[in-house]
């Protein structure tokens, strides 16, 4: 090998590792030019509902009575349905009512078997059971006011925990076929910025305002 050739290899090997060291590998390179992760914006649902739960106490023939009045059985004739009553269980109605905006309200609710446990010198409440298919969805504003419930779920997921969860639409219907209504003196945009908007049906009998809405509530004992 002549001495030129020899001399071209090496400068060539020198070129070669100057260029290595003047350019990163691609996993460094990707590594440093990494764009910053963009912080993720949380968009609440402006449809989400508030619960105010309360509880109303049965006795053993209002419990019966508003089990036959939710579902339309007797509970008393239902295989694998016993109720335990002594002084530390019972019955209990949970009811809350939804503002829906523009002064309408909806109620919900469900009924539930509950116990009473002594802890040392505390007593605290437990759900021994509760009857899913006793939850429903009712307008609290008159006749003018109409639920059509796509769905009320009632999920116990512990002996302290209930959660409920709905989606439904209201139909606020007008007076004589127009477009006036029973939502106050709100007018048509400030009943948009509360989610109501008009509303007719295909044959034109009725008409009024119509707000969809969905959440979910806990009753935490």
């Amino acid at each position: 090998m002549s001495i030129i050739k020899k001399w071209g290899y090496i400068l060539s090997a020198c070129f070669v590792a100057l260029l290595i060291l003047l350019n990163p590998s691609r996993e460094q390179e990707l590594e440093d030019h990494t764009p910053p992760t963009p912080e993720v914006e949380i968009v609440m649902d402006p449809n989400d509902l508030d619960f105010h739960w309360e509880m109303t106490n049965l006795s053993p023939e209002q419990f019966h009575s508003r089990y036959l009045e939710l579902t339309g059985e007797d509970f008393s004739q239902l295989k694998g349905q016993s109720a335990s009553y002594s002084s530390n269980i019972y019955h209990a109605e949970y009811t809350a009512l939804v503002d829906l905006g523009a002064g309408v309200d909806v109620q919900t609710g469900f009924l539930a078997e509950i116990e009473e446990v002594r802890d040392g010198s505390e007593v605290h409440r437990e759900f021994r059971q509760v009857y899913e298919h006793t939850s429903y969805l009712t307008p609290e504003n008159g006749d003018l006011t109409k639920i059509v419930q796509n769905y009320v779920k009632v999920t116990r997921h512990d002996q302290f925990r209930v959660q409920v969860n709905l989606n439904a639409y209201a139909d606020q219907l007008s007076v004589e076929g127009q477009y006036n209504h029973g939502l106050g003196m709100s007018s048509a945009e400030e009943l948009k910025q509360q989610y109501w908007f008009p509303m007719e049906s295909v044959d034109g009998s009725e008409k009024g305002f119509r707000r969809y809405f969905s959440g979910s509530g806990w009753v935490r004992l």
